[in-house]
């Protein structure tokens, strides 16, 4: 293999190396952006659950107990807590598809990958620093 030959092989795996690096910075950053959005989800239907899961227990208590209550308005205000409690919980059934576990399969992917092209760039590095230029045997009988 010619001197040409390994610096042109080390410099493709350069080049792919500084790839998969731009890669796999971009492939955490949508993992960091994926679990944000998860644990807002999962702040959201916490607050949704709070809110929504009484409000909906002091509705059908209005409007299946008290429901001559308050001048005949608590079939009303069953009806209002119900409403409430179906937007409060509306809200966290809404849900962002993050596809966390393919970034992070892909993400592990493209680091093994990274290790390989690594591993092949110091097998070039060393046949370069190991390298020596066989002479022809023209050349040979030429010097003599």
């Amino acid at each position: 293999m010619g001197l040409a030959l390994i610096a042109s092989k080390i410099e493709r795996h350069e080049m792919r190396l500084h790839r998969l690096d731009g890669s796999i910075a971009t492939l955490t950053r949508g993992l960091r952006i994926a679990a944000a959005i998860e644990h807002e989800q999962a702040f959201r239907r916490v607050i949704a659950m709070l809110v929504g899961m009484p409000t909906a227990v002091a509705g059908l208590l209005f409007c299946g107990v008290f429901y001559n209550g308050w001048q005949g308005n608590g079939v009303w205000y069953g009806v209002v807590c119900m409403s409430i409690s179906a937007v409060a919980i509306r809200g966290a059934l809404e849900q962002i598809e993050t596809h966390h576990a393919e970034l992070q399969e892909r993400l592990f992917e493209m680091v093994l990958q990274r290790q390989r092209v690594r591993v092949e760039l110091e097998d070039a590095y060393e046949k370069k620093k190991n390298y020596r230029r066989v002479r022809n045997p023209i050349e040979v009988k030429g010097a003599a």
